[in-house]
Protein backbone atom coordinates (compact mmCIF):
# COMPACT_ATOMS: atom_id res chain seq x y z
CA UNK A 1 0.00 0.00 0.00
CA UNK A 2 2.94 2.46 0.75
CA UNK A 3 3.84 2.32 -2.79
CA UNK A 4 0.43 3.94 -3.81
CA UNK A 5 0.78 6.51 -1.48
CA UNK A 6 3.58 8.41 -3.42
CA UNK A 7 2.05 7.33 -6.76
CA UNK A 8 -0.18 10.55 -7.83
CA UNK A 9 1.70 13.70 -9.40
CA UNK A 10 -0.13 15.71 -6.56
CA UNK A 11 1.52 13.07 -4.06
CA UNK A 12 4.83 13.86 -6.25
CA UNK A 13 4.44 17.60 -6.03
CA UNK A 14 3.98 17.26 -1.85
CA UNK A 15 6.96 15.46 -1.16
CA UNK A 16 9.20 18.07 -3.67
CA UNK A 17 7.35 21.25 -1.67
CA UNK A 18 9.12 19.45 1.69
CA UNK A 19 11.75 18.51 0.23
CA UNK A 20 12.72 22.13 -1.18
CA UNK A 21 11.23 23.78 2.44
CA UNK A 22 13.28 21.29 4.48
CA UNK A 23 16.13 20.29 3.10
CA UNK A 24 18.53 23.18 3.95
CA UNK A 25 17.60 23.20 7.54
CA UNK A 26 18.13 19.24 8.19
CA UNK A 27 21.10 19.98 6.80
CA UNK A 28 22.27 22.29 9.30
CA UNK A 29 20.73 20.05 12.13
CA UNK A 30 22.38 16.82 10.93
CA UNK A 31 26.02 18.69 10.29
CA UNK A 32 25.30 20.33 13.63
CA UNK A 33 25.09 16.45 15.08
CA UNK A 34 27.45 15.19 13.47
CA UNK A 35 30.59 17.75 14.83
CA UNK A 36 30.53 19.71 11.10
CA UNK A 37 30.81 16.66 8.94
CA UNK A 38 28.54 17.92 5.99
CA UNK A 39 29.19 14.62 3.65
CA UNK A 40 27.74 12.64 6.38
CA UNK A 41 24.83 15.19 7.04
CA UNK A 42 23.68 14.53 3.29
CA UNK A 43 23.60 10.61 3.65
CA UNK A 44 21.52 11.21 7.08
CA UNK A 45 19.14 13.67 5.16
CA UNK A 46 18.99 12.08 1.89
CA UNK A 47 18.03 8.44 4.07
CA UNK A 48 15.44 10.18 5.49
CA UNK A 49 13.88 11.54 2.23
CA UNK A 50 14.29 7.75 1.04
CA UNK A 51 11.96 6.53 4.38
CA UNK A 52 9.70 9.58 4.02
CA UNK A 53 8.73 8.05 0.42
CA UNK A 54 8.37 4.79 1.72
CA UNK A 55 6.08 5.84 4.99
CA UNK A 56 2.00 6.11 4.12
CA UNK A 57 1.60 9.89 3.22
CA UNK A 58 -1.79 9.97 5.40
CA UNK A 59 -0.02 8.68 8.30
CA UNK A 60 2.63 11.42 8.14
CA UNK A 61 1.38 14.74 6.77
CA UNK A 62 0.14 16.05 9.56
CA UNK A 63 3.35 16.30 11.34
CA UNK A 64 6.03 15.74 8.22
CA UNK A 65 8.70 18.77 9.72
CA UNK A 66 8.80 16.68 13.34
CA UNK A 67 9.21 13.63 11.69
CA UNK A 68 11.95 14.34 9.38
CA UNK A 69 13.58 16.00 12.15
CA UNK A 70 13.83 13.09 14.61
CA UNK A 71 14.26 10.54 11.33
CA UNK A 72 17.09 12.70 10.75
CA UNK A 73 18.32 12.77 14.38
CA UNK A 74 18.32 8.97 14.90
CA UNK A 75 20.20 7.93 11.70
CA UNK A 76 22.55 10.46 12.68
CA UNK A 77 23.11 8.70 16.35
CA UNK A 78 23.02 5.64 14.72
CA UNK A 79 26.05 6.94 12.99
CA UNK A 80 27.84 8.61 16.08
CA UNK A 81 26.93 5.05 17.86
CA UNK A 82 28.78 3.45 14.64
CA UNK A 83 31.67 5.59 14.52
CA UNK A 84 32.45 5.11 18.37
CA UNK A 85 32.16 1.67 18.38
CA UNK A 86 35.00 1.93 15.21
CA UNK A 87 37.46 4.41 17.28
CA UNK A 88 37.12 2.18 20.22
CA UNK A 89 37.89 -1.19 17.81
CA UNK A 90 40.24 0.78 16.07
CA UNK A 91 42.23 1.57 19.53
CA UNK A 92 41.75 -1.82 20.62
CA UNK A 93 43.04 -3.15 17.38
CA UNK A 94 46.31 -1.00 17.17
CA UNK A 95 46.91 -2.13 21.01
CA UNK A 96 46.77 -5.39 20.20
CA UNK A 97 49.30 -5.51 17.31
CA UNK A 98 52.04 -3.47 19.56
CA UNK A 99 51.06 -5.51 22.55
CA UNK A 100 53.69 -8.28 21.83
CA UNK A 101 57.01 -6.28 21.86
CA UNK A 102 59.15 -6.21 24.53
CA UNK A 103 58.77 -3.34 27.68
CA UNK A 104 62.36 -1.76 26.46
CA UNK A 105 61.79 1.76 27.99
CA UNK A 106 63.12 2.82 23.78
CA UNK A 107 60.52 -0.07 22.27
CA UNK A 108 57.71 1.34 24.64
CA UNK A 109 57.92 4.65 23.09
CA UNK A 110 58.34 3.43 19.34
CA UNK A 111 55.56 1.54 19.81
CA UNK A 112 53.20 4.15 22.03
CA UNK A 113 54.08 6.05 18.63
CA UNK A 114 53.11 3.39 16.20
CA UNK A 115 49.96 2.41 18.14
CA UNK A 116 48.73 5.98 17.80
CA UNK A 117 50.20 6.61 13.73
CA UNK A 118 48.05 3.22 13.20
CA UNK A 119 44.76 3.94 15.47
CA UNK A 120 45.15 7.35 13.02
CA UNK A 121 45.89 5.86 9.40
CA UNK A 122 42.83 2.95 10.44
CA UNK A 123 40.34 5.83 10.91
CA UNK A 124 41.41 7.77 7.93
CA UNK A 125 40.50 4.49 5.95
CA UNK A 126 36.77 5.23 3.70
CA UNK A 127 34.41 3.76 5.96
CA UNK A 128 34.16 0.49 4.63
CA UNK A 129 37.68 -0.08 4.57
CA UNK A 130 37.85 0.52 8.40
CA UNK A 131 35.03 -1.76 9.10
CA UNK A 132 36.19 -4.63 7.01
CA UNK A 133 39.67 -3.70 8.99
CA UNK A 134 38.04 -3.72 12.40
CA UNK A 135 35.61 -6.27 12.18
CA UNK A 136 38.49 -8.57 11.05
CA UNK A 137 41.75 -7.90 12.66
CA UNK A 138 39.66 -6.56 15.58
CA UNK A 139 36.94 -8.79 15.73
CA UNK A 140 38.62 -11.62 14.19
CA UNK A 141 35.52 -12.40 11.80
CA UNK A 142 36.17 -14.65 8.94
CA UNK A 143 35.30 -13.47 5.02
CA UNK A 144 32.28 -15.30 5.38
CA UNK A 145 31.04 -13.58 8.45
CA UNK A 146 32.34 -9.87 7.59
CA UNK A 147 30.20 -10.54 4.29
CA UNK A 148 26.80 -11.33 6.13
CA UNK A 149 27.39 -8.36 8.61
CA UNK A 150 28.20 -5.83 5.79
CA UNK A 151 26.01 -7.38 3.38
CA UNK A 152 28.71 -7.73 0.55
CA UNK A 153 30.13 -10.84 -1.50
CA UNK A 154 33.07 -12.78 0.09
CA UNK A 155 35.61 -11.24 -2.56
CA UNK A 156 34.28 -7.93 -2.29
CA UNK A 157 34.81 -8.32 1.41
CA UNK A 158 38.76 -9.64 0.17
CA UNK A 159 39.32 -6.71 -1.92
CA UNK A 160 38.45 -4.18 0.49
CA UNK A 161 40.46 -5.90 3.12
CA UNK A 162 43.43 -5.67 0.56
CA UNK A 163 42.67 -2.15 -0.26
CA UNK A 164 42.76 -0.69 3.17
CA UNK A 165 45.88 -3.15 4.39
CA UNK A 166 47.52 -1.54 1.29
CA UNK A 167 46.83 1.66 2.37
CA UNK A 168 48.06 1.03 5.99
CA UNK A 169 51.06 -0.36 4.92
CA UNK A 170 51.88 2.48 2.46
CA UNK A 171 51.06 4.99 5.31
CA UNK A 172 53.09 3.51 7.67
CA UNK A 173 55.94 2.85 5.77
CA UNK A 174 55.72 6.24 3.32
CA UNK A 175 59.40 5.07 1.69
CA UNK A 176 58.14 1.62 0.31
Amino acid sequence: MASEELSSGEDFCWLQSVFERLKSPLLVYCSRLLGGDLDCAQDCVQEAFVRLCKAPRTQVESYVDAWLFKTCRNIAMDIHRQESRMAKQSHELATTLTASREADPHEAIVDREQKETLQEKIGNLPSLEKEVVLLRLGQGLSYQQIADVMDLSVSHVGVLLHQALGRLRLAMNPSK
